[in-house]
């Protein structure tokens, strides 16, 4: 299960976790510019350690905590 403080790959309109085309239910994960998961109120966008918002496919989804993803 993914969790906060884990590494993700960081693709433009693909899933952060397998690189696959997200569909009309993806979820959004905060990622920092290292890769790792943030808490989605994190304020580190307000510096410079966010990425921002990133997808994350339905079934990718499953393997997340619930706690980790914002739905799209």
């Amino acid at each position: 299960m993914y969790t906060f403080g884990d590494y993700l790959n960081m693709n433009d309109n693909a899933c952060a976790v397998c690189a696959r085309k997200v569909g009309k239910n993806s979820w959004l994960v905060h990622l920092s510019i290292s890769g790792n998961i943030l808490h989605p109120a994190s304020d580190a966008d307000a510096g410079q350690v966010s990425q921002g918002f990133w997808p994350v496919g339905s079934e990718c989804a499953k393997k997340f905590d619930a706690g980790v993803l914002v739905k799209n």
